[in-house]
């Protein structure tokens, strides 16, 4: 089978949703909705730096392309220097929503740390013009646990790596939205879980109505077929080309208008 191809028992299912609103739908008003872009971009501080003023240079480029969804990673940065981190993303984004965003508000996502979304949603308030999410992986707090310490408005993210894990996230009422992957082979993570391949995208679309994001390896030729395979947005990390952020953005959006 070659990469990226669905095999072809999996492709004779069809892609389906599960009926009915998630049990997260009408904690802050309805189900939480994907990005119109379908573009979730993931500002990795290991692919960008840690330097406060290179991150929110590449997040201010992303939010003025139009992408909605940011995600920012901090993996080993200590929690002060990445409270300080996330509050200067936060106000870059409040700074792009006055400057006249348009379209559905942003949000951005915090990786892992619990404490860092709760302070940073209740530090920005609810005029803001964007939200603050929570994302978490398989080895993280537990979403039910870290629902406890945040704001209601405030959506939980959460990464499976199998059928089972997101049939377990769509019948868990933290959880808002689902992350499956890797999708594709990928180089950002040390110790990255098994390819589930564009099967495994369909399999989790058959098991889950919330928001769902293919992750891991994916570019901009690969991102069309991870949407056809019943995917709702997809994270990008090494597709972002640093050397011409709003160039490869703009080829990422292209490739999935």
């Amino acid at each position: 089978m070659s990469e990226g191809r669905v095999p072809a028992n999996a492709a004779e299912v069809p892609v389906r949703r599960p009926s009915g609103r998630h049990p997260a739908a009408g904690r802050s008003g309805g189900p939480l909705r994907p990005p119109s872009s379908r573009l979730y971009a993931i500002v990795d501080t290991g692919v960008f730096g840690a330097e406060p003023t290179a991150v929110t240079g590449t997040v201010r480029t992303l939010l003025d392309c139009g992408v909605r969804w940011i995600q920012l990673r901090a993996k080993g940065v200590p929690d002060l220097s990445a409270w300080r981190l996330a509050e200067a993303v936060g106000r870059t984004f409040e700074e792009a929503q006055s400057a006249g965003g348009e379209g559905d508000a942003p949000l951005l996502w915090i990786n892992d740390n619990a404490a860092i979304a709760a302070a940073l949603t209740a530090a920005s308030g609810p005029r803001a013009g964007f939200r603050v999410g929570l994302h978490l992986g398989q080895d993280d707090l537990p979403p039910a646990a870290a629902r406890l310490s945040l704001p209601p408005d405030c959506p939980i993210g959460y990464s499976t790596h199998s059928r089972e894990q997101a049939a377990e996230a769509e019948a868990d009422p933290a959880v808002d939205a689902v992350a499956v992957g890797p999708v594709f082979g990928t180089t950002t993570k040390e110790r990255p879980d098994p390819v589930v391949g564009l099967a495994g995208v369909a399999e989790a679309r058959q098991v889950t109505s919330k928001p769902l994001i293919g992750i891991g390896g994916i570019d901009a030729e690969r991102a069309p077929r991870v949407i056809e395979a019943g995917a709702d947005a997809v994270a990008i990390v090494s597709a972002l080309d640093s050397a011409d952020l709003a160039a490869s953005c703009r080829l990422l959006l292209q490739s999935l208008a």
